[in-house]
């Protein structure tokens, strides 16, 4: 009997607009997937960063196996330094996009960055090097900086040597960053002539890179 009346009683509070019953909205989200995405990619063209991921996990709570949402998120992440972030993002892309061997040397690319699963970072890349060995000169350049992380500084150098050759012409800014890491490995291997020669070559395409219209 006492249960029924205070249930009596907290009804007629509730309908008498009484503050300590507050009313409960449930709000819908009338934006897709897709739509979510698209208002992240313009938040980050703003440079609203937090804005953007914020969008592009709307887009996956909406749908999560939203490919284009989980990538926006990883890339974003890796680039504003979330990196575990980008790794759940990452390995969410592949198991969605397993085929896709760019996603595969991204989320090595995140293990780099952190010095941390080193030994994972070299099987990544020779996955993304067997799935899409058209961006194997690419993917050299990572797997040189995995091998120099892990002290295989001699594996790293050919590995880097490779990739810094094999980059086209037509893509300085990449090229440039491949004899960075190039002159990184000479000078871990004590090879400062090496070393300098990579740096020259690197500031030579950056310059080319800076001087495109």
């Amino acid at each position: 009997m006492l249960r029924l009346r205070a249930a009596l009683i907290a009804t007629m509070l509730t309908l008498s607009g009484c503050s300590a019953f507050p009313r409960i909205i449930v709000l819908h989200d009338p934006l897709s997937a897709d739509e979510h995405v698209r208002l992240g990619m313009i938040y980050e063209s703003e440079g609203k960063t937090e804005l953007a991921a914020g969008r592009y996990r709307a887009g996956i709570k909406k749908d999560k196996t939203h490919f284009t949402s989980w990538l926006h998120l990883a890339e974003l992440s890796y680039k504003t330094g979330n990196f575990r972030e980008a790794e759940k993002a990452f390995e969410k892309a592949i198991r969605l996009r397993p085929e896709n061997g760019d996603l595969y040397n991204n989320l090595a690319w995140t293990y780099i960055q952190q010095r941390r699963r080193l030994e994972k970072t070299e099987e990544l890349v020779r996955k993304a090097m067997e799935l899409t060995p058209s961006n194997r000169a690419y993917y050299l350049d990572t797997l040189g900086m995995a091998l120099l992380r892990q002290g295989r500084v001699s594996e790293a150098i050919e590995a880097l040597k490779a990739s810094a050759q094999a980059i086209p012409e037509d893509r300085p800014a990449i090229k440039a960053e491949a004899f960075r890491h190039l002159a990184e490995a000479y000078k871990e291997a004590g090879d400062e002539q090496a070393a300098q020669e990579a740096d020259l070559t690197a500031d030579g395409y950056y310059a080319i890179n800076n001087s495109r219209p």
